[in-house]
């Protein structure tokens, strides 16, 4: 298993580097806009490398990068945010207050509610995996970085980007399953999903393996559907 750097639509990106640890991927995004760059999360520290040889790869260079956003404050997502500026770093309020005091430092801003804009991207506050999870949608492509809301970690990455049907079935059957043990948890989770409806999504670029793309809309109302089976 390698890392790889794959771009998925006009001007945006995956970094995506393999964690010996748990046999899974660990995904992190960067968009340009304009002559900038906004990246989102930054993987684990220990990825550090790659993951600065990828921006470079990519143009994003220090100085270029105008913005990082986080979708929640686990360390595979936030494990280089010292590389940046803490003036350019963005976390959802609620997971701020979840850090520790040195790790409250890498964070510059902070941003609140249920939903919004930053810069060019809209964000909608899921409260699942973290109470200040969030998940970033970028208009122009149509793309959705939905952080760990859905992640496909241990799953091959295959084409990388694509429509993955093994991979939309295996998860909709773990949903299936984790419904019947964990009721109540699971219909918690198919609201952040029907939040994620608002969006016409047609990239679904998750924190974890192989980035959806087409037929977005019918897989979320599939998982809503699993996850309220009981």
């Amino acid at each position: 298993m390698t890392n790889v750097t794959a771009p998925i639509a006009d001007s945006t990106w995956a970094i995506i580097t393999y964690e010996e640890a748990w046999q899974g991927y660990i995904n992190s995004y960067v968009v340009k806009q304009g002559d900038s760059f906004v990246l989102i999360d930054s993987q684990l520290r220990k990825h550090r490398k790659y993951f600065q040889q990828a921006l470079e790869g990519i143009g994003a260079i220090p100085g270029k990068i105008e913005n990082v956003y986080f979708t929640h404050r686990s360390a595979d997502h936030i494990g280089n945010a010292d590389l940046f500026p803490s003036r350019n770093n963005w976390i959802h309020l609620d997971d701020y207050y979840e850090l520790d005091d040195f790790s409250q430092t890498l964070f510059g801003h902070t941003f609140t509610g249920s939903g919004g804009e930053l810069s060019s991207l809209k964000f909608r506050q899921l409260s699942f995996y973290t109470e200040g999870s969030v998940a970033f949608y970028d208009p122009k492509t149509k793309v959705c970085f939905v952080g760990d809301h859905l992640s496909f970690r241990e799953a091959p990455l295959g084409d990388i980007v694509g429509k993955e049907p093994e991979v939309r079935t295996a998860y909709h059957k773990q949903i299936q399953i984790w419904a019947q043990q964990e009721p109540e948890r699971a219909r918690e989770y198919a609201e952040g999903l029907e939040i994620l409806l608002e969006w016409p999504i047609d990239y679904l670029a998750t924190g974890h393996g192989p980035i959806l793309s087409g037929e977005i809309t019918p897989f979320l109302q599939s998982l809503i559907e699993a996850a309220r089976q009981s």
